[in-house]
């Protein structure tokens, strides 16, 4: 457990809080909701680094990380009067796949096959993590609170 919190991951966590922001802040992300797309951005970072930390897979480490920043986004959204996507779009960059796409093109591009392959289904796992985070979070919050699907009271 030691060495779970080292100096390196309170690195890559300001980092991924600083990444975050810098999108929301390319978003164009309102002043008011900074605070808490960096917050889901860290969130996001934690979880992600935990399943992988504790052995998870790739697929599972994103799928988690997602939708609990999905949970965190609808949650934002109902208090701050937000549209979720505000919260959730810059907090799952920082487990966007970046370098394994670039890997995946670099071995394409050179002919090594091998490792194109390798990259590109660590590239595809992820992508498909955090999608399946996201629907599978926003499919369920629009049974709970979408008022066509709630029982009429006659």
């Amino acid at each position: 457990m030691r060495d779970f919190f080292t100096v390196s991951f309170l690195l890559q966590l300001l980092t991924a809080c600083g990444g975050t922001l810098a999108f929301a802040v390319l978003f164009k992300v309102r002043a008011k909701h900074l605070l808490f797309a960096g917050l889901c951005g860290a969130l996001t970072y934690i979880l992600y680094y935990t399943v992988a930390f504790f052995g998870g897979s790739l697929f599972s480490a994103a799928f988690i990380s997602t939708a609990a920043a999905a949970v965190f986004s609808e949650c934002c959204a109902r208090l701050r009067r937000a549209p979720a996507p505000v919260f959730l779009v810059p907090g799952t960059i920082p487990i966007v796949p970046g370098s394994d796409l670039y890997y995946t093109m670099r071995y394409l591009l050179s002919g090594n096959f091998a490792d194109f392959t390798q990259y590109l289904i660590r590239a595809v796992l992820v992508g498909l993590g955090i999608g399946g985070g996201i629907v599978t979070v926003s499919l369920i919050f629009g049974l709970i609170f979408n008022p066509r699907h709630q029982a009429k009271h006659v």
